[in-house]
């Protein structure tokens, strides 16, 4: 059964908090056991919690986390734990857990955020876009006449959201 969890400062069972920390240190270190992790790259750097992140979704194999620049409220980046450069890189059966969960958090955007639409998004290799080389899929949660926004985001990266202003969206986002 899949397990949604979000990282909340205001929790208080340490029990749980340690348990969940000691899963996820145990994952990291097998990965990197493994050399399928990369201390180089931003995004094992936050799977490892060197790094922060705001994350609506983890598991073994593959972890969602609010993007810092995100394009639409409850943008959100799907992502392998194991760290592969691209999509030509990614073992089928993590593709498909990726796509899945990429699945799971669209319909949380639906119901929680109350999107109209959805773009799932991914580029491979520096003229597509790609600037972290980790393998992720964007989901985008779309509304009627957002179309401004895309090209603000997409092209210029400029909007910063704050770590506040990220948490309270994942709130929203994991809300049952």
């Amino acid at each position: 059964m899949l397990t949604f969890y979000l990282v909340l400062l205001s929790i208080t069972n340490q029990s749980q908090v340690n348990q969940k920390d000691f899963k996820r240190k145990k994952i990291i270190n097998r990965l990197k056991n493994q050399g399928r992790h990369n201390s180089d790259c931003i995004f094992c750097r936050i799977l490892d919690g060197l790094e922060e992140g705001t994350f609506i979704y983890r598991d073994d194999n593959v972890s969602a986390f609010m993007d810092i620049h995100p394009l639409f409220e409850g943008h959100t980046l799907v992502i392998p734990n194991e760290h592969f450069k691209d999509v030509t890189d990614v073992k089928p059966e993590i593709m498909a857990e990726v796509m899945k969960v990429a699945q799971i958090v669209s319909k949380l955007m639906i119901d929680n955020l109350g999107a109209d639409g959805i773009n799932i998004m991914h580029s491979t290799g520096r003229s597509a876009g790609q600037t972290i080389y980790h393998f992720h899929v964007h989901v985008l949660p779309r509304r009627i006449g957002d179309d401004a926004g895309f090209e603000r985001w997409w092209f210029s990266r400029s909007h910063k959201a704050s770590r506040d202003e990220l948490q309270e969206v994942a709130n929203r986002l994991t809300q049952r």
